[in-house]
């Protein structure tokens, strides 16, 4: 069952085609890696969807409905979630308010409510120890976690994650790829991520690959045949990946 469809997306800034032309779409519970270096669009597109921009051309469908022109938030209440690179956590708040946040206002949950979701929430992610901490006190892991609870909160169809695995060690990124595998397996959830450099990460994770150079997708399939690409690995990798 295709939840998102991505058709012939187009972004502008001046003369630069920041993302141009493309098109793909995702299953539910299915799990998309957008690979890329810097500056190759990952995060326009990434946008585009997420409704920060909206497209010069293109559509973007979701769930079976137009959402071109919805705002975040609306794009929000109908299911997609988003854990961004870097965490901007309220750090004066304990986690479990950082947690409810997302569900009251994504999630539409009375008070009541939000604090089971919250509390769900990180218990799944493994911060729920740490509820009744403050915030601004998380080491930069647990920060990534408590970022990755709030989307959960929301009771997304779809999670985009932004970097999610940037700065974090190999032992780390371990428990982010099983957790976001459980997410697909337990609660059906897809997921876009941006990867730039953890391809490791990518073979364990993705069902998936696009590869993305100068805002157009030059390479799409499974992780072994996509980041093997002659043209990826002229472009991007400088040699095959195995």
């Amino acid at each position: 069952m295709t939840l998102l469809k991505v058709e012939n997306v187009v972004k502008k800034f001046g003369g630069l085609r920041a993302v141009d032309g493309v098109s793909f779409e995702l299953a539910k519970g299915e799990f998309l890696a957008v690979v890329g270096p810097n500056g190759s669009g990952k995060t326009t597109l990434l946008n585009l969807i997420n409704g920060v921009y909206k497209p010069d051309e293109g559509r973007v469908i979701f769930d079976g409905r137009d959402i071109t022109d919805l705002p975040p938030y609306k794009r929000a209440k109908l299911g997609m979630s988003r854990a961004f690179q870097v965490p901007r956590p309220f750090p004066e708040s304990t986690v479990i308010e950082n947690v409810m946040v997302g569900a009251i206002f994504n999630g539409g949950y009375d008070l009541r409510k939000a604090r089971e979701v919250a509390e769900e929430a990180l218990r799944y992610v493994g911060l729920y120890e740490k509820r009744h901490e403050l915030a601004g006190r998380l080491t930069f892991n647990e920060l990534r976690l408590l970022e990755l609870a709030r989307a959960l909160a929301g009771n997304p169809k779809l999670l985009l994650l932004d970097e999610v695995m940037a700065g974090l060690t190999p032992k780390e990124i371990d428990a982010i790829v099983h957790l976001i595998k459980r997410l697909a397996e337990e609660r059906g959830i897809a997921a876009i991520s941006l990867v730039e450099h953890r391809m490791r990460a990518v073979a364990q994770l993705a069902h998936r690959v696009i590869v993305m150079h100068q805002g157009k997708v030059i390479a799409e399939g499974p992780p072994e045949k996509a980041l093997n690409d002659p043209k990826v690995v002229e472009v991007y990798l400088g040699r095959p990946w195995r």
